[in-house]
């Protein structure tokens, strides 16, 4: 698969998933929206730019705190974009505006936003390094840039469970987006190859009780894992879903059922 193809491939995943990617049991995306926002520490007056901002959960967040200030949200994914902007509308919030624009051809002229931010988004770009120099021209100087991933462990060891599963249906499994930024050495040689070396590493435990194997499936249904989903017909979906989520109830009855998404978050400054 070469990259225009893997590129509308996570497009067609995102338009599929935006109805549901606010779901209850994707609580771990507005926290960590929290988290990051917290860290930050912005002013009332900022300007910032949310890259890859998916249904808006660190833009509007942003926005609410940045009264006097300005927000943008750009996203690959039209389906994303018409949630954030409907959830805009929905807030009252007139400071911030969604924009349908690649961030491999991210083109914002001045640099003159005060912060850059890129939630759970970084990892999908197949050149990393480049994306982040993308971003980092749009801040000034003394600006910052934060993003933030899962660490290796998150979602074990319902994830394992899921791509073996995955596996047995003769399809093959790639490895998982995030783990290329699970770690501080990944995350410091991307912003390093942005010319960023001053940069905050900041590990946050976040784990979730998990009433039964449904809350695991409303994850998978409406979140990354649903792209795999769709290299499945209809048929293989519903015997896919019915083999994992046995598997999942099994292990629940015998184990204290928690989701685990604990979290890195990367908060650069530019020189």
């Amino acid at each position: 698969m070469d990259s225009s193809e893997r590129k509308q491939m996570i497009k067609k995943a995102f338009d599929t998933v935006a109805d549901g990617y606010d779901h209850p049991s994707l609580a771990f995306f507005p926290d960590t929206a929290d988290c990051l926002l917290n860290l930050i520490a912005l002013e009332k007056h900022q300007k910032l730019l949310d890259v890859c901002t998916g249904t808006g959960m660190v833009a509007l967040k942003a926005a609410a705190l940045l009264q006097q200030g300005k927000v943008m949200g750009i996203d690959l994914s039209p389906g994303m974009l018409s949630r954030a902007t409907g959830k805009a509308q929905q807030m009252g919030l007139h400071n911030v505006d969604f924009i349908n624009m690649d961030l491999d051809q991210l083109q914002m002229g001045d640099s003159d936003f005060d912060v850059a931010t890129c939630s759970f988004g970084l990892f999908f770009i197949e050149d990393m390094a480049q994306a982040m120099l993308n971003i980092a021209t749009t801040v000034r100087s003394g600006g910052k840039i934060a993003i933030s991933s899962f660490t290796g462990d998150a979602f074990e060891p319902y994830s394992q469970m899921f791509l073996e599963c995955y596996q047995s249906f003769g399809k093959e499994v790639p490895p998982l987006s995030w783990k290329r930024l699970d770690s501080e050495d990944n995350i410091k040689s991307v912003y390093a190859a942005a010319g960023i070396d001053d940069v905050e590493i900041h590990y946050q435990p976040l784990a979730y009780a998990m009433d039964n194997e449904s809350h695991w499936w409303d994850v998978v249904w409406n979140a990354g894992y649903r792209g795999l989903l769709n290299q499945l017909s209809n048929d293989q979906q519903l015997a896919f879903k019915n083999r994992h989520l046995a598997e999942v109830a099994d292990y629940c009855q015998n184990h204290t059922a928690t989701l685990n998404t604990n979290i890195v978050i990367a908060i650069g400054t530019k020189a």
